[in-house]
């Protein structure tokens, strides 16, 4: 589907309760194939900038507003009124954002590894910084520099017990990757320039589920933040996962999204 001149793609499969799903920073829609929920519709979108979808080498399609309103139309003209969302680490923050903007049609939230918005005025304007050095990395280095760079960082270790032909398939996800759409999307969506939802996460009503790796200490804190911001959020910890949990403890993730959609949809 094409929205302002951006092509989307996004992959529908299966029947019944409809789960949109957004993946992370650098990935695609690829990175669900584990996933089988057979008893739901799951919606696989590629985010802007990644996987099948465009690769505007304008900076404002990648802002925030700009690709909420371009999800929403591409969700709608899919035909779903009402539907979940399954968001991991960047896609959890624009699912967090989408539902916050959209509350009457999101039905539910999941969140895997994501945050919120940084708060702290100083930390989110040294985050910028660290975004902008980055994403001109990406570009003077290329995108197979990228690939080292982003599987070496603390935050993927436990990744490294992965079977080889999962680590292999995120790499090609990760080398498939266009440096300049990368950079824009850390200059346009990322943690830096991300708005702080603080202060939207007590109204939120709709069921929210936060899923963390056992090994992952900073999105385990991040998720009893969010507890404690609204406590009709529930939490999840996957053992012996680290940030990418749907990875790496795939049939414990899926258990547990499908034990949370069935109770959500409970009138």
């Amino acid at each position: 589907m094409t929205i302002e001149g951006c092509r989307y793609y996004a992959e529908v499969k299966g029947s019944g309760p409809t789960l949109v799903c957004f993946h992370g920073f650098a990935e695609n829609s690829g990175t669900w194939e584990a996933l089988q929920l057979q008893d739901c519709q799951m919606v696989l979108v590629d985010l802007l900038g990644h996987g099948r979808s465009a690769k505007p080498s304008s900076l404002e399609p990648y802002s925030l507003p700009v690709l909420l309103g371009h999800l929403h139309e591409l969700v709608a003209g899919l035909g779903c009124t009402r539907y979940s969302l399954l968001g991991y680490s960047l896609g959890g923050r624009i699912a967090l954002a989408y539902g916050a903007a959209y509350p009457r049609e999101v039905q539910g939230l999941i969140l895997e590894s994501s945050a919120y918005g940084i708060g702290d005025e100083e930390q989110r304007a040294l985050r910028r910084e660290q975004d902008v050095r980055l994403a001109q990395e990406i570009l003077d280095r290329g995108i197979e520099w990228f690939a080292e760079h982003w599987s070496s960082l603390p935050l993927f270790a436990s990744q490294t017990r992965l079977p080889p032909e999962i680590r292999a398939k995120i790499r090609a996800r990760r080398l498939g990757n266009a440096p300049h759409a990368l950079a824009n999307t850390l200059l346009g969506s990322g943690q830096g320039v991300f708005p702080c939802l603080r202060e939207q996460i007590p109204a939120l009503a709709m069921p929210i589920l936060y899923i963390h790796g056992e090994q992952d200490e900073k999105y385990k804190e991040i998720g009893q933040e969010l507890m404690d911001l609204n406590p009709g959020i529930k939490r999840e910890m996957i053992p012996g996962a680290g940030h990418n949990a749907h990875l790496e403890n795939s049939a414990i993730f899926e258990k547990i999204v499908r034990n949370f959609l069935q109770e959500s949809a409970k009138p």
